[in-house]
């Protein structure tokens, strides 16, 4: 009768040895992976990136365009319907706003990453609420318009005189355009990026206001 032979220790723990080893180094990828994705994501309350190549088409013309949200640095504001803020655009180039309290008239041409706007006439109603939705309407289709407002401050002589602004555009707002990005344009939901703000806006059918008679020319100008 002859003796079995007897397993080599080693060998017995070897096929252990190498799944232990495999596994190791699957977690030691994982955790490396993990890593890198958390450096390189933005931090949270950060800026708005900056604006992406836009969309430059004509899908967007003749529409309405009701604003749906307003982002300003890390803040995004909700607009709801009952602001009725809205955006409207003729192929003709003609652009006719209203933030829930104000209409803006202007024109527009299309450039490479969007279009520019130019600024004009606009009613003058004052707002005294604290509602965040028409504050944020009000401040965002503002931006989009007219560019960012004036900073006014007291006289630098104290002689009583009137404030001046500091910032106050030095160029005729009809021929210094607001420079727009279109970051996206479906024939449902359009994305516009202007004057650090960026403005969502979905389709509620065609446009209905642009095409009707303007703004008056003695209407209140932008920053007036």
């Amino acid at each position: 009768m002859t003796d079995s032979p007897v397993p080599d220790r080693r060998s017995r723990w070897l096929v252990p040895l190498v799944v232990a080893a495999g596994l190791a180094a699957v977690i030691a990828v994982g955790v490396v992976l993990m890593r890198i994705d958390r450096d390189t994501s933005a931090p949270v309350g950060d800026l708005l990136p900056s604006a992406s190549p836009g969309v430059a088409s004509s899908s967007y013309a003749d529409s309405h365009w009701r604003l749906t949200a307003v982002t300003e640095g890390s803040v995004t504001t909700a607009i709801p319907a009952s602001v009725d803020a809205w955006l409207e655009l003729a192929t003709d180039g003609t652009v006719l706003a209203f933030d829930g309290v104000n209409a803006i008239n202007g024109t527009f041409k299309a450039t490479s990453a969007g279009f520019d706007i130019y600024g004009g006439p606009m009613t003058a109603v004052l707002y005294g609420g604290n509602d965040p939705g028409v504050l944020a309407a009000e401040s965002g289709m503002g931006l989009l318009m007219s560019g960012p407002p004036p900073v006014w401050t007291a006289s630098p002589d104290a002689s009583g005189a009137p404030p001046i602004a500091s910032g106050a555009p030095t160029i005729d707002p009809e021929t210094s355009p607001v420079h727009v990005t279109v970051l996206a344009a479906t024939p449902e939901l359009l994305t516009l990026q202007a004057s650090g703000a960026r403005l969502a806006f979905v389709r509620t059918g065609p446009a209905e206001k642009v095409n009707a008679t303007p703004i008056p020319d003695n209407s209140s100008a932008p920053g007036s």
